[in-house]
């Protein structure tokens, strides 16, 4: 199965697509390392952009039609019409930016509302991630994951008991289970072999089903957690940088997918772009922070 092209705006390193509005049509995404934040209505065409000014990490939805933004020193929370305040600053709640150069990576927010958020070291030195979790009704955030090296995709099962999570070192998506605000019991659930490529940003399906992006393999695969987690689809990108996926649009019925560049040159010219693909089931909606 092949994806159609969805957005021509070339990411240095497109990420963490979502979906909101009252269709899910307006979808979000950003260029982590190109310092700004994409959108762009599947209904519509219509596309706009802003600068972060700095590298962004993620960026989620809130509530109130804002983002909060994983900004080098953020988070932030930015306001509808612009207006911005920090949330927090990594370097006070994270020892490892002390001594390392660590960036927000990829973050989602759970069915009990609190926003999941995770670091990453610029040289990817095994240890130096870290998951972070934030309540709305807290300041300070908790580490719900240490000494991580890529802290990346992330999910939820329907009822909200089972959390997925990928270390894209791991080489694997690992599943938890969730008790009041304890994450534990990890086990592996689905392996990516190494020549396949990197398990990177993911999200889970209407059927629950799990689509992982696969950086440097290509491809967006779909593992079936309600059948031993069998591979029940594959779809081909034209890319080898294949970063992220969320569903979006009238009834959740498209996946969008991001990609980069990584900075290289000599790609196939699609490196970068955002894509979309209807697989014929449904996704869930993208969840908003309440902040």
């Amino acid at each position: 199965m092949k994806a159609d092209l969805f957005d021509e705006r070339v990411c240095i390193l497109g990420e963490g697509p979502s979906s909101f509005g009252s269709t899910h049509s307006e979808i979000s995404w950003v260029d982590i390392l190109g310092s700004r934040v994409l959108t762009r209505n599947l209904e519509t065409g219509l596309a706009s952009e802003f600068s972060t000014k700095e590298h962004v990490g993620f960026a989620v939805r809130r509530a109130n039609g804002g983002f909060v933004l994983g900004t080098n020193s953020g988070p932030i929370l930015r306001d509808p019409n612009g207006d911005i305040r920090q949330l927090f600053s990594l370097p006070d709640v994270d020892p490892q930016s002390k001594s390392h150069s660590i960036r927000w990576n990829d973050a989602k927010v759970s069915p009990a509302g609190d926003l999941f958020l995770g670091t990453m070291g610029y040289e990817m030195l095994q240890g130096t991630s870290t998951l972070f979790r934030i309540s709305p009704r807290e300041i300070t955030p908790s580490v719900a994951l240490p000494n991580l090296t890529i802290s990346n995709g992330m999910d939820w099962s329907d009822d909200g008991q089972t959390f997925y999570f990928i270390d894209s070192q791991w080489q694997a998506i690992r599943a938890f289970d969730v008790d009041g605000d304890e994450i534990i019991g990890m086990r592996n659930v689905i392996e990516i072999a190494p020549e396949d490529g990197a398990p990177d940003g993911m999200c889970i399906d209407a059927e629950g089903g799990i689509w992982v992006a696969l950086w440097g393999g290509s491809e967006v695969r779909r593992y079936d957690s309600r059948n031993n987690f069998n591979l029940t689809e594959r779809i081909s990108l034209p890319v080898p940088f294949v970063t992220s996926c969320a569903f979006g649009g009238k009834d959740l019925e498209t996946l969008i997918i991001t990609s980069a560049t990584d900075g290289k040159s000599g790609l196939p010219k699609e490196s970068g772009m955002t894509f979309s693909y209807k697989p014929g089931v449904k996704g869930r909606p993208s969840r908003t922070f309440n902040r």
